[in-house]
C-alpha cells in the first residue's frame, strides 16, 4: 500500500492509564480529547502535545502526539488558556513525557517543557536538551529517509502496541 506525506502517530492517552483497573475506570478516570486526570494515589494531570521531530532540509516534521504529566496548577493554567480562541501562545509548563515511543529507548519521565501555540493549535513538546535519541532527534532533526523508514514500520506494525493508533 502506498501512503502519501508522513502521518502523525497518537497516544490514545498517557501510559498510566493502563494502572487503573477497567472495572474503576469511569470513578478514577476524568478525560476529554486533549485532557485527562486521573486518580491514582492522588490526582495526576494530563495534556495532549505534538513532539515534533525536524526533518532536515524539507521544512518537514514527524509528529508524535504525546501527553505530558503536569502539576496542578500548571494543568488549571492550561485549562484556562486552552479553551480560549482569543489566545496568542507563549506561556509553557514543565511537565513529564509519559509514553513510550517505539523505536527509542525508554521514553517515560523524560523532562520537558509544554508550549502553548495560538488557538486551535495543540501544544508543542519539547525535550530537555539531553544526549537521549528522541532528544538529539528532535534537535538536530532526522533525514528524511529515516522518518519514512519509521513511518512505515509504525504503521505496518501488527498490533499497534498499548496505546497507538495512527
Amino acid at each position: 500500500q502506498r501512503h502519501v506525506g508522513l502521518p502523525a502517530f497518537h497516544f490514545d492517552g498517557p501510559a498510566q492509564l493502563a494502572l487503573v483497573p477497567p472495572e474503576e475506570y469511569d470513578a478514577r478516570v476524568e478525560r476529554t480529547d486533549d485532557g485527562v486526570v486521573l486518580d491514582l494515589d492522588g490526582r495526576h494531570f494530563f495534556v495532549r502535545g505534538q513532539l515534533e521531530v525536524p526533518i532536515r532540509d524539507s521544512g518537514d516534521t514527524f509528529t508524535w502526539s504525546v501527553w505530558v504529566s503536569l502539576s496542578e496548577a500548571s494543568f488549571a493554567r492550561y485549562e484556562e488558556l486552552f479553551e480560549d480562541a482569543g489566545r496568542a501562545g507563549g506561556e509553557s509548563f514543565f511537565g513529564w513525557l509519559c509514553n513510550a515511543l517505539p523505536e527509542y529507548p525508554d521514553t517515560m519521565f523524560l523532562k520537558t517543557r509544554l508550549h502553548v501555540r495560538p488557538y486551535p493549535l495543540r501544544p508543542r513538546v519539547e525535550l530537555e536538551p539531553t544526549d537521549h535519541p528522541l532528544a538529539v532527534d528532535q534537535r538536530e532533526g532526522i533525514p528524511r529517509e529515516r522518518a519514512v523508514a519509521l513511518a512505515e514500520r509504525l504503521l505496518h506494525r501488527v498490533s499497534g502496541g498499548p496505546g497507538e493508533g495512527a
